[in-house]
Parts: C-alpha cells; structure tokens; sequence
C-alpha cells in the first residue's frame, strides 16, 4: 500500500469540510424522508433502522474511495468522482483588491489521490455519525 497518510495536507481541510457537510445533509434528508413516509405505512418507528442502512452506504462508498486510493482498477461506474457544479466567476472591483488573499483551494484543484482522500475522509465522517445516531435512537 502507497503512503496516503503522507498525503494528508493542510490545504485539504477545506475541500473536506464542504463534501462532508454537502453529503451529510444530503443523505440526513434523504433518510428523514424515507423514515417520514416508511414509519407511516409500517406503523412503528425504522428511523434506527434507516440511519443504520445510511451508515452503511456510506462505509460501502468509503470502501469504494479506499480502493481507489490504493490503486486498485475498478469499473468505471466505481471510478467516477462526483464534481459539484462550478460557480459562474463575477469580476467586482480591482485585482488590487485580492492582492494579500491567499488562493483557495478547491475541490476541483486537488489531485486524484488528494480528491480521493477527501472522498475517504468525508465517507467515513458520515458513516460514523449515521452509525451512531441509529445504536442512539
């Protein structure tokens, strides 16, 4: 196995910070849905349940970021990363304005193996919350 965790660096932390709040509440509305018009038909509460299946989907896809990271071939459904839409650039005031800003780095600057490591981290991030929220509930 390569060295990944010589990968981690400081400007990840925000492109990991978006995806995992981006998939989080994602995925914790989509589970509250299914969890709104399950438990009515069911007539018990599953939200433990559902939290439970969402944990797991998301140790599935970390799973699939691991492998990909570790340099395994998968199919190419398995091999696609997901990119968020790209925000239009609106020019407003001069260059000499941004001058001391520091560069942000985005998700779409980062290399393969960094845009899969976000992926990891932000996969196992929501697996273990949902995980627990369901053993809680």
């Amino acid at each position: 196995m390569k060295k990944w965790r010589d990968k981690i660096q400081p400007y990840m932390l925000r492109p990991f910070i978006y995806m995992t709040f981006t998939r989080f509440l994602l995925a914790l509305c989509l589970l509250l849905l299914i969890n709104f018009f399950y438990s009515k038909s069911a007539g018990r509460v599953i939200l433990p349940t559902v939290m439970l299946l969402g944990g797991i989907a998301f140790a599935i896809l970390s799973w699939i970021a691991y492998l990909r990271l570790d340099g395994i071939k998968l199919p190419k459904l398995m091999m696609m990363r997901v990119n968020p839409r790209k925000k239009p650039r609106r020019m407003a005031g001069d260059i000499i304005d941004y001058v001391d800003e520091q560069p942000q780095v985005t998700f779409e600057d980062l290399d393969d193996p960094e845009k899969d490591l976000c992926i990891l981290g932000a996969d196992l991030f929501c697996c273990v919350v949902f995980v627990v929220v369901s053993v809680i509930v």
